[in-house]
């Protein structure tokens, strides 16, 4: 079946990842909005964090899903792109446990990173919007995908890793899933009927 090829995992918690592109980033002031093109290649594998093409389209979607839940559209972050990149390289598909909020997905055999973003996006339907759980696991990826208090994001691709062949790497700042329920309720709104609910992307490119 298709979905035994998927992996997801979402790290939120404190610290800090050196890669393969450089020291990495671990001060808020690093950041600025930058809407340039970067990207670097290795063989294997091969990853891409530029802002446009695929990871343009990834963002486009992301912030689909993000205004249908009533939250404002998040901004390309070079910056974040390249830390997550950083995390992608080695073809760990571990959490990178850095200060951002950490979105991973992967599969054998699917190759579209729009589809990755749809298939975490799919945790909605498990989540609470009047009494949420906090501590949940299941839901995490999608409340960090429309946490309303988010501002930016930077996500890499990586294909012809040996186990997971393609991964999705997104960080996003500030990141989400902290606090009370309060917070949770503030942040995570639900889908506002009026808005469109992006369908399901196609598996493969």
């Amino acid at each position: 079946m298709l979905f035994s090829t998927i992996a997801v995992h979402l790290c939120t918690a404190l610290g800090f990842a050196a890669g393969a592109f450089g020291a990495g980033f671990n001060e808020v002031n690093d950041f600025a909005k930058d809407s340039g093109t970067v990207e670097a290649k290795a063989d294997p594998p091969l990853v891409s964090f530029d802002s446009l093409g695929n990871m343009n389209l990834v963002i486009s979607l992301i912030n689909k899903y993000r205004v249908a839940h009533q939250a404002p559209v998040v901004n390309w972050n070079s910056s974040l792109a390249i830390y997550a990149a950083n995390a992608a390289y080695p073809c760990n598909f571990r959490q990178s446990h850095g200060p951002y909020g950490e979105i991973l997905a992967g599969s054998t055999t699917v190759n579209n990173p729009e589809w990755f973003v749809w298939f975490v996006y799919g945790e909605n339907t498990s989540y609470n919007f009047k009494n949420p759980d906090v501590t949940d696991p299941r839901t995490k990826h999608f409340t960090q995908l429309v946490w309303a208090g988010t501002k930016q994001v930077g996500c890499a691709f990586a294909s012809g890793c040996p186990e997971l062949k393609y991964q999705l790497w997104c960080e996003f700042f500030p990141k989400g899933n902290a606090g009370s329920q309060l917070a949770y309720r503030n942040n995570v709104k639900p889908a506002d009927k009026t808005k469109e609910i992006p369908a399901m992307p196609p598996t493969n490119v």
